[in-house]
């Protein structure tokens, strides 16, 4: 009875397994470790394991990489921006806008202008010179793109004279190059009108005051595109004690010059028919 009574009150004891050499709070700990980490937060772990791997095998390649993108497309930049324009472009930048573009080009001129050079231009006025100045610049008018106004800085609400359908359909124009050398050639005919008959150019027709202010506009309208143009080449000075005053400017200078050949071959070839535009003609001529 006694050992019944015993068994009744004492206490029981569960022991848990631990493995040997190890104490029941490193068992505790290790229970607690694996509640914290996740299977979820292993995988992380793993993939960033891989993720610092594939960095120190290809992590300098991409870098190697970036650096030459980089450096290309400097090199890119620098080329467009240090590149020499071409010809097409220097005169695009240079000028106002042209039908006759695509006929400039240039030539390396040495001028041959002393006070006594030979010229079929110089000279009294004869049949064969007055005909050399009148190829110089006297063209039928040529078609020019109505769309082309706004680059002309023209408005679109002035009546401008237009071509025939057949003709193009746009603005009857010219270029101002024929119209510095028509107002040269004007003075110079100014010069000798006492010395030859021009009664039957449109540029003398009226009166006296009206021719005078014609030759005045011309004079001014050279004045203009001098100024425009502004030629820098430069000339240099001889010393002669021959002259009167000892020295002697040297006009035969070196010049880059529009192939004015060129030019007028383009103007023959898109001039349109001068009878279709007779008054357009006169009126050029005539101012």
């Amino acid at each position: 009875m006694f050992q019944h009574e015993a068994q009744a009150t004492m206490p029981r004891f569960e022991h848990q397994y631990a493995p040997v050499g190890s104490s029941s709070d490193d068992v505790e700990s290790t229970h607690a470790s694996e509640e914290i980490v996740s299977p979820n937060e292993k995988d992380f772990r793993f993939l960033g394991s891989n993720s610092r791997l594939r960095w120190r095998l290809f992590g300098p390649v991409a870098w190697s990489l970036t650096t030459f993108l980089l450096v290309a497309v400097v090199c890119l930049l620098g080329a467009a921006v240090t590149r020499e324009p071409n010809e097409a472009e220097c005169i695009a930048k240079t000028s106002s806008w042209s039908p006759a573009f695509e006929a400039v080009r240039y030539r390396n001129i040495k001028w041959q202008n002393t006070f006594s050079e030979k010229s079929i231009y110089r000279g009294k006025p004869t049949k064969e010179l007055e005909q050399a100045w009148s190829d110089l610049w006297n063209f039928g008018p040529v078609n020019i793109p109505y769309s082309e106004l706004d680059r002309m800085n023209k408005s679109r609400e002035v009546t401008w004279a237009r071509a025939k359908p057949e003709d193009g359909g746009g603005l009857i124009g010219s270029l101002e190059v024929f119209h510095h050398i028509h107002c040269l050639d004007l003075v110079r005919q100014y010069v000798h009108r006492d010395e030859w008959d021009y009664s039957d150019q449109p540029a003398f027709d009226g009166t006296p005051e009206q021719v005078l202010e014609h030759v005045d506009h011309c004079i001014n309208s050279l004045r203009m595109v001098l100024q425009c143009t502004a030629d820098v080449s430069p000339f240099l000075i001889k010393s002669d004690p021959k002259r009167p005053l000892g020295i002697d400017p040297d006009f035969n200078s070196q010049h880059k010059c529009r192939d004015f050949e060129a030019i007028r071959k383009w103007a023959r070839e898109h001039q349109l028919d001068r009878k279709k535009y007779e008054k357009d003609i006169s009126n050029h001529h005539g101012h």
